[in-house]
C-alpha cells in the first residue's frame, strides 16, 4: 500500500471517529469569528423570526442548536425576577441630624481624600471600596456597608444593604448622593413569544443577569432603592462618566426547539421591556457564532430619563477599553478559520501548499468532499498538514507559522460612541496578536493606539512555533492602520503597557525586564526612542511625574518595585527599586501583590509622597506604605495588618494550615486602601483601620463582621 493511499485510510478512519466523537466535544468549542481585517456592515433585523434564522444558522455549525438542551419552554416562575432583593439593616447609633449635617457636605468638597485608581481621566471604573471623604462604601461579605470614616475618631457603620444568597455583589459607584451597586445572578433566558402554558427548561441551562441598583442617599442610614434594572448577561464592565453609567454585559446567543430566540432582556422595577428589533444589530460577517453584547446607559441623577439600550451581535468581550468618548469591545479571534474551512483553505492555498508535494492538495481535496462539519474536516486537515511538513527545515516551518498566524491570531476591535447616554456603533477592525489588557488600548488626539503579542500557538502542534514577536499600532478613528512597530523584543511578552500623551512606555519579558521608550507623536512613523534591560519585570506602570514612571512588578520570587527616570528618553534610567521579600523563613512562598493584576488596589500621591500596595504571601497580604520621591527614592514607612479573629477561624484554629500551599484568604488580607486628610484607611473583608499618615500609629478600627 502507497503513502498516499495509506493517508487517506487514515484521513477517513480519523473522520469516523470524529464525527461520533463531534457531539461530546463541540460545545467546547465554540468561538466567536471574525474575518481579518475585512470590514461589514452594521445592519438590523426586520422581525424575530429573522433574528431566531441567524442564530440557528449561526449555531449549527457548532451543535449549540440542540433539541437535547432545552426540554421545553419557560415556567411562569421563570419570569419572576426577585432576585436580588435590597434589605437595609440601619445600625446608627448616635443622632440622625449629626448625619444630615455631614451629608450636606457629602463628596467631601473641603477634605482632601484619595478616589479610586483609574486609567481615563475622568472615567470612572466601578470599585469593591469607595468613599465620598466622609463614608466609605464596602463590599464585603456579599454586602454594602455604609460606614461614617470621617473623622476617624467618630467610625462605625451605619447601615448594611443585604441582598439574596443567590446574587453575588460585585462592585460599585458613588457620586454625590448616589450609590449604585452591580449584582450578578443566574436565572432562566427571556424568550420571545415564550408560551405561559410551557413549564419546563433543562435544568443544567441558567444565563447570568447583571443586576443595577441605583440607591438615593439623601438618608445616609436608610438608602431609598429608586431604580431596580435587570440586564440580560454576564457583566463585562461599566465606567461613569459625567451623570451616566455605561453598563457592558455579554451573553452567548441561544435559540430553542420552538425556534424562539433568547435575547438579553432588560428589566426596569419589575417592568420587562420590550427590545425594539431597531435596537438589535449586527456586523454583516460570516460568522459561525455570535454572542450579544448588551450595553446600556442610566443618567443616575435623573430618574426621569429613560434608560438607553444597544445590543450587538459581536464576538464575546475580552477586554474592555473606555475613553470619554468611546467603548472599545475588542476579542482574540485566533479561531478565525476554525468554523470555516473554506477561509482554512484559503489560508493553505496561499500560505503552506506552495511549499509541499502535490498530493497534499489532493488528500486537502478527498477532506473537501467528506460530509463533516468544517471544525471537523480542519482537525483532520491539520493532522495531514502535519504529515508533510516535517520535512521542511524549522526557518521554513517558522516563516510559514508567521505568516498565517498574522491572518488568523488578530484582536478584532469595534468602536462604540457614547454621548450623554447615546449609544451608537461606528467602527470596527482588527491588529496582529492579542491584547494584555485594559491598559494596551489608549485613544488620544483621534487615534486608537494598541499594544500585543503574536505567538502562534494554535498553530504549534501541527506545523511548527515561532518567537513571541511584539507591536505596537495606531489606528485612526474608522480603527484603518496608520503606522505601526511590529518585532519589537523577539522571543519576549508584553507585560506592561502605559500610554501617556504621545509616549508608549513598554515592557516586556524573558528573562530581563526591556522597558521600552516609543514616540507616537507622529502616528503614521512611531519610533523606538530608547531601551533599558533590568532584571525581572513590571506588570503595571504609573505615571509618577511627566518625567518618571513607577513600576510593579516581579524579580524572580519577589515583588519588585521600580522608579524610572525618562527625562532623557533616549536613555531612560532606573533611579531607584525596592523588592519585597518574604520575611517568613519558615515558608517558602513567594511574596504576592495584589497589586500586580488589579490596578485599583494601588495607592500613589506625589504631593505626600505616598505609595501604598497590599502586598505578602497568597493567602495573607498586608498594607505596604512607602516613602516615595525623587530626592530619597523608594522606603519602606511601615505596614498595617489586619488580625480579626472570626468564629470560624477561632473554630479552626487547631487545624492544619492546609492553605500555607495554596490560596486562602481568611478575611484579613488587606484588598484597597484609601487616604482621607491625614488618615489612612486600610480595608479587609474584616475590618477598617485607620492609621496615621504622620507615623502610621492607629488611630480606630470597624468591624465588618
Amino acid at each position: 500500500m502507497n503513502e498516499k493511499k495509506s493517508s487517506k485510510i487514515y484521513v477517513l478512519i480519523l473522520a469516523g471517529a470524529l464525527v461520533l466523537a463531534g457531539l461530546v466535544v463541540v460545545f467546547n468549542l465554540q468561538q466567536p469569528v471574525a474575518r481579518g481585517s475585512e470590514l461589514y456592515d452594521i445592519k438590523n433585523f426586520d422581525s424575530y423570526e429573522d433574528l431566531t434564522n441567524f442564530l440557528v444558522v449561526g449555531n449549527q455549525n457548532a451543535n449549540l442548536y440542540n433539541t437535547r438542551f432545552f426540554s421545553g419552554m419557560l415556567s411562569s416562575s421563570a419570569v419572576d425576577f426577585d432576585i436580588a432583593t435590597e434589605k437595609s439593616v440601619s445600625e446608627m447609633l448616635v443622632d440622625t441630624n449629626d448625619y444630615a449635617q455631614d451629608n450636606d457636605a457629602q463628596g467631601g468638597t473641603n477634605v482632601d481624600y484619595s478616589t479610586t485608581n483609574v486609567q481615563v481621566e475622568g472615567v470612572d471604573e466601578p470599585d469593591i471600596v469607595k468613599t465620598d471623604g466622609t463614608y466609605l462604601y464596602i463590599v464585603s461579605n456579599n454586602k454594602v456597608i455604609i460606614v461614617k470614616a470621617y473623622p476617624a475618631e467618630e467610625a462605625e457603620i451605619l447601615c448594611e444593604l443585604e441582598f439574596n444568597e443567590s446574587s453575588s455583589v460585585l462592585n460599585i459607584f458613588i457620586d454625590d448622593n448616589r450609590l449604585v451597586v452591580f449584582l450578578q445572578t443566574y436565572d432562566y433566558p427571556i424568550l420571545k413569544n415564550a408560551k405561559a402554558e410551557t413549564d419546563t427548561i433543562s435544568y443544567w441551562y441558567s444565563s447570568p443577569d447583571t443586576y443595577v441598583k441605583i440607591y438615593d442617599l439623601d438618608d445616609i442610614s436608610d438608602p431609598e432603592l429608586i431604580k431596580d434594572i435587570v440586564v440580560g448577561g454576564s457583566f463585562s464592565g461599566a465606567r461613569l462618566i459625567g451623570d451616566y453609567i455605561y453598563v457592558i454585559t455579554t451573553q452567548y446567543s441561544y435559540s430553542t426547539d420552538e425556534n424562539d430566540a433568547i435575547i438579553p432582556r432588560l428589566m426596569i422595577n419589575d417592568e420587562v421591556l420590550e427590545t425594539p428589533l431597531a435596537d438589535i444589530y449586527y456586523v454583516d460577517i460570516p460568522e459561525k457564532s455570535s454572542t450579544f453584547t448588551n450595553i446600556i446607559s442610566v443618567n443616575i441623577h435623573d430618574d426621569a430619563e429613560e434608560v438607553h439600550q444597544k445590543i450587538f451581535l459581536l464576538g464575546t468581550t475580552q477586554t474592555l477599553y473606555v475613553s470619554e468618548n468611546n467603548i472599545y469591545v475588542s476579542y482574540l479571534s485566533s479561531s478565525t478559520w476554525y468554523y470555516d474551512y473554506s477561509s482554512f483553505e484559503t489560508i493553505l492555498e496561499d500560505k503552506l501548499l506552495p511549499l509541499l508535494p502535490g498530493s497534499a492538495r489532493e488528500e486537502l481535496d478527498t477532506i473537501d468532499e467528506l460530509n463533516l462539519e468544517d471544525y471537523q474536516k480542519q482537525t483532520i486537515a491539520q493532522w495531514v498538514i502535519q504529515n508533510y511538513v516535517e520535512d521542511l527545515s524549522d526557518e521554513e516551518k517558522s516563516d510559514i507559522v508567521k505568516d498565517i498566524a498574522k491572518e488568523t491570531e488578530k484582536t478584532i476591535i469595534h468602536r462604540i460612541s457614547i454621548d450623554n447616554g447615546n449609544i451608537s456603533y461606528e467602527a470596527q477592525g482588527s491588529i496582529v496578536g492579542y491584547v494584555n489588557n485594559q491598559f494596551s488600548l489608549s485613544e488620544y488626539n483621534g487615534y486608537l493606539r494598541v499594544s500585543s503579542t503574536l505567538q502562534g500557538s494554535s498553530l504549534s502542534y501541527y506545523i511548527g512555533s515561532i518567537e513571541p514577536q511584539n507591536n505596537v499600532y495606531v489606528l485612526d478613528m474608522d480603527l484603518q492602520l496608520v503606522g505601526s512597530i511590529e518585532e519589537i523584543a523577539p522571543g519576549e511578552t508584553i507585560y506592561a503597557t502605559r500610554f501617556v500623551g504621545d509616549i508608549c512606555y513598554l515592557v516586556t519579558f524573558e528573562q530581563t525586564d526591556p522597558f521600552f521608550v516609543i514616540d507616537l507623536s507622529d502616528p503614521e512613523n512611531p519610533q523606538i526612542l530608547g531601551e533599558l534591560k533590568i532584571p525581572g519585570f513590571s506588570t503595571y506602570l504609573h505615571p509618577y511625574d511627566e518625567t518618571h514612571m513607577i513600576g510593579i512588578g516581579r524579580d524572580d520570587s519577589e515583588v519588585k518595585i521600580s522608579l524610572f527616570d525618562v527625562t532623557d528618553m533616549n536613555n531612560p534610567i532606573e533611579l531607584y527599586n525596592y523588592t519585597l521579600e518574604n520575611e517568613d523563613e519558615e515558608n517558602v512562598q513567594w511574596t504576592e501583590s495584589s497589586a500586580l493584576y488589579e490596578h485599583k488596589a494601588f495607592l500613589f500621591d506625589k504631593e505626600k509622597n505616598l505609595l501604598v500596595i497590599p502586598a505578602g504571601t497568597y493567602y495573607k497580604q498586608n498594607a505596604y506604605v512607602f516613602d516615595i520621591s525623587l530626592d530619597n527614592g523608594i522606603s519602606l514607612k511601615g505596614t498595617i495588618s489586619h488580625d480579626l479573629e472570626t468564629e470560624n477561624q477561632e473554630e479552626n484554629n487547631d487545624e492544619e494550615p492546609y492553605y500555607s500551599w495554596y490560596y486562602y484568604d481568611d478575611g484579613n488580607s488587606i484588598q484597597r486602601t484609601l487616604y482621607i486628610e491625614d488618615i489612612l484607611y486600610t480595608i479587609s473583608e474584616n475590618m477598617v483601620k485607620m492609621n496615621s499618615l504622620d507615623d502610621l500609629s492607629e488611630i480606630n478600627s470597624v468591624n465588618l463582621v
